[in-house]
């Protein structure tokens, strides 16, 4: 149990039992495996690390009685472990995956080892808690606890031998890089072992280097409270001033799109297809619903204007141009996929868009007090639902069903 193997102790006194620091060893090893068997595939190459270093925890951490439902995000966890394996995902989001995987860890780690953790909006800064935070410095806490001068004397030895075998081998690693004689010389020496490379030396340490310094990095914020949310007071008059502006911009914009879309009574001199309608400016429209986005957040989440009746209004303004914005994109969207058909980036941006429409709806219901409980943990569900279903809907097997239902 971890609470009791490090009850009442201070940051310099832990000491990690030889359990613990067994399943991290295993776990490098194992990782270490993957790449010098060249086990190929990105589920075995880039999610299995993953899930072997939070194997590791769900072992290590097995007992922690804190927050239970921190394991409810094992569903999302799993569901982004197993999507290439299932479907087979985009390129794009293979990569995104890299950022949207620490964040969902560090979140479930620190969820269940500490009470005072929940989901807030700050969820994505809970990485720099666990990593790279202490990467190195962390090893001083590398110690094997003992009951005697002998055993001490021996934990002492094994410490240095531990510290000798990590940095020998980063050492190493850069010397049979520098030096192609030197590098034969060190095969040489392994030669009996099958395949074996000393590059790989370095895939091992640095797992474990990286596995135990987030397994301290847990202990010293297992009582951390969270930092309250600061609460801005700004000038109602410059906060009405500035939201006035920026709908005013909104307002000229829709004026524009009912000329061009009806019988131009702007009289604008200019020419266009829908194609050319459809393409043009599509991206910069959705920049603008995340400007927008971060508007609406900061000032209903990070002030208390929206108590004030004319910035309450002239919020709902702005969210209510915000959906118009959206329909505006779905319907160029859509006569581009009319014309072209479909692809996974265009498949990708209908989800966002409803993604975001629903976010904004929740908005308008916070601007008028009708949601109020949970909001960090709804926008959260939402925003990893719409990824996981971008993951398993958004790819080249669902788009080539879909456009063939087009007759595309």
């Amino acid at each position: 149990m971890i609470d009791k193997d490090f009850e009442d102790l201070k940051e310099e006194e832990y000491i990690i039992p030889k359990k613990h620091l067994f399943v991290i060893l295993i776990s490098s090893i194992l990782i270490t495996f993957i790449y010098q068997f060249h086990i190929k595939g990105y589920f075995f190459e880039a999610m299995m690390p993953f899930i072997l270093i939070l194997g590791s925890y769900l072992i290590i951490l097995k007992d922690t009685k804190k927050n239970k439902k921190a394991y409810f995000l094992l569903i999302p966890i799993t569901l982004i472990f197993i999507s290439d394996f299932i479907v087979g995902i985009d390129a794009n989001n293979k990569d995104l995956n890299f950022l949207v995987l620490p964040v969902l860890l560090s979140a479930m780690l620190l969820l269940l080892i500490n009470k005072n953790y929940k989901l807030e909006g700050n969820i994505s800064t809970w990485i720099f808690k666990l990593f790279p935070v202490g990467l190195f410095s962390n090893l001083k806490f590398l110690k094997i606890k003992s009951e005697n001068k002998t055993s001490e004397k021996i934990g002492k030895i094994m410490t240095g031998i531990g510290f000798g075998i990590m940095f020998g081998a980063v050492i190493v690693f850069l010397l049979v890089k520098a030096d192609d004689y030197f590098s034969a010389f060190i095969s040489n020496i392994f030669q009996d072992v099958a395949d074996f490379n000393p590059n790989y030396i370095l895939i091992l340490v640095a797992s474990f280097i990286l596995t135990f310094s987030i397994l301290i990095n847990l202990l010293k914020n297992k009582d951390t409270k969270m930092s309250e949310i600061k609460v801005h007071n700004y000038d109602k008059t410059i906060i009405i001033t500035f939201l006035s502006m920026v709908n005013s911009v909104f307002v000229l914009f829709i004026i524009s799109e009912i000329s061009r879309l009806t019988n131009n009574f702007l009289q604008i001199p200019i020419e266009y297809t829908y194609s050319s309608y459809a393409r043009e400016g599509f991206f910069q429209l959705l920049f603008v619903t995340v400007i927008n986005y971060a508007i609406l957040m900061f000032l209903l989440y990070k002030t208390t204007m929206v108590r004030e009746k004319w910035v309450k209004w002239l919020l709902f303004l702005l969210a209510s141009f915000s959906i118009i914005l959206i329909f505006n994109s779905y319907y160029r969207m859509f006569l581009y996929i009319n014309h072209y058909g479909l692809t996974v980036l265009r498949l990708q941006v209908v989800l966002f868009l409803l993604m975001e429409l629903i976010i904004f709806i929740l908005m308008i219901s916070r601007i008028f007090d009708k949601f109020k409980k949970r909001n960090a943990f709804t926008y959260f569900v939402i925003i990893i639902s719409f990824y996981i279903a971008n993951l398993y809907l958004c790819n080249d097997w669902l788009v080539n069903i879909l456009n063939n239902a087009l007759g595309k």
